[in-house]
């Protein structure tokens, strides 16, 4: 599945997914716990759908998930630093 309009379709699902975690960010921004769980479940949603996108495209290799996997750590370790 490497058609243009499937491509189209993940990366506007990817696009729901970080608009709606900025959003829910910037609307509990008063609440750290919230905020926390918010990046949790954005990088989360975030590798789920990095892994499906490859599975779907028929590349989905170890090394494709451990860089996803590191760039999710990466996003929740520098986003949860700068909370304090």
């Amino acid at each position: 599945m490497t058609n243009s309009k499937s491509d189209l379709l993940m990366l506007a699902i990817l696009g729901i997914i970080i608009t709606i975690g900025a959003s829910l960010f910037i609307y509990f921004s008063n609440n750290h716990l919230v905020e926390r769980q918010i990046i949790y479940a954005t990088s989360g949603a975030y590798f789920l759908w990095s892994l499906l996108y490859h599975y779907f495209r028929g590349d989905l290799h170890f090394s494709i998930i451990i860089e996803y996997l590191v760039f999710a750590l990466l996003a929740v370790v520098i986003t949860t630093s700068t909370l304090f």
